[in-house]
């Protein structure tokens, strides 16, 4: 047989299709389309209505209904009719006759690729799409957990933050804060907590983006006032323009408020003591210092001065501000608590219940 010649199937005539059409893929049949074998037999069925009453019918004229899915590769034509094969070519499948009016060009990528190859090449094109949004999601996912670490460390030390941040900032002769010590602190608490947390996480590469959000959270939560427990707690509350008698006063309140016996020495002749407090069979020697500046060694010795002269069994300066390094040190040798005004009620109540136990 030469090529480019088709047999008629059922007939045994031969059909030479036209070399423009010859051979083409890439043209499309509605779904319910009937083909048949032989050209002839597609007069027989056309207007016969496609319904499951009518597939015995079919068979026998060597005709069968079509899905619509797949391409068609056409073979020739005769009179109305054409013929084509479908692809990719599936186990039993031979070429139909199809009416000419029924057939039509298939558009896009499904007129030169398979159905099977052009799925592959849709789910290749939508995950090079959405790859873009996962990685966006995910990364979106791990910076708001980052955020969600960073803020809750802020508020575990919230106290903490707040008692540093009224020993540093001060209030110059102009009304100004002087910030720049407390900024320090902020690095530190940054450097030492916030960013070792995150790199045990495996979050540091998000600690660029969320930086400011966490350095003002800390602020915010920094500067925030006394509670109305605390400020009941408090006393008369604490001013920075109090003078030195009042702030020792405003100590011995506090520590009243705890359950404490306090009182205030009188001025001159205290040996070192400006608070004494007793309770139960402890007591308590504390020497108070309204500074504008760090506490330095002296008041350290002389609260270990007055513990001797008082016979007290704790001793602890208590301070509005900050405390230098050389005092730290002595104060750890000698045993004798640094404090904020704010962190003397918790001082006190630990002092009750380690009392207590022993």
């Amino acid at each position: 047989m030469r090529a480019g010649i088709v047999p008629w199937l059922g007939c045994g005539l031969l059909l030479a299709p036209p070399p423009a059409m010859a051979g083409q893929a890439g043209y499309g049949v509605p779904a319910a389309t009937v083909g048949c074998m032989q050209a002839a037999t597609l007069e027989r069925v056309d207007g016969l209505a496609v319904t499951a009453a009518h597939e015995r019918v079919l068979a026998q004229l060597h005709c069968r209904r079509v899905d619509g899915t797949g391409s068609w590769q056409m073979l020739g034509h005769h009179g109305d009719a054409v013929l084509l094969r479908h692809l990719p070519a599936r186990k039993g499948d031979v070429p139909l006759y199809f009416p000419a009016a029924a057939v039509r060009p298939a558009s896009g990528m499904a007129a030169v690729l398979p159905p099977g190859l052009l799925r592959l090449v849709l789910a290749g094109v939508g995950a090079v799409l959405a790859w873009p949004l996962l990685r966006y999601g995910w990364r979106f996912f791990r910076r708001h957990r980052a955020w969600r670490v960073c803020r809750g460390l802020v508020n575990r030390h919230a106290d903490a933050l707040r008692i540093r941040r009224r020993q540093l900032v001060q209030v110059n002769s102009y009304g100004v804060e002087r910030t720049t010590r407390w900024r320090r602190e902020q690095a530190e608490f940054i450097k030492t907590v916030v960013q070792p947390t995150l790199r045990a996480r495996r979050l540091q590469w998000a600690w660029p983006v969320i930086a400011d959000r966490v350095q003002a959270r800390i602020e915010h939560v920094a500067s925030q006032k006394l509670s109305r427990g605390e400020a009941v707690q408090a006393g008369s509350g604490y001013a920075p323009d109090m003078d030195p008698i009042a702030y020792e006063r405003y100590c011995a309140e506090r520590l009243r408020a705890c359950g404490w016996d306090a009182h205030a020495t009188p001025p001159g002749g205290d040996q070192g003591a400006d608070v004494i407090a007793t309770r139960g069979r402890t007591r308590l020697v504390v020497q108070c210092k309204l500074y504008r500046n760090a506490v330095g060694n002296e008041a350290v010795q002389q609260i270990s001065a007055a513990r001797l002269h008082y016979q007290a069994d704790v001793a602890a300066v208590v301070s509005n501000a900050d405390y230098t390094t050389s005092a730290r040190q002595l104060a750890q040798s000698n045993h004798v608590a640094l404090l904020h005004h704010d962190e003397l009620p918790a001082f006190a109540a630990q002092l009750a219940r380690a009392r207590k136990k022993a």
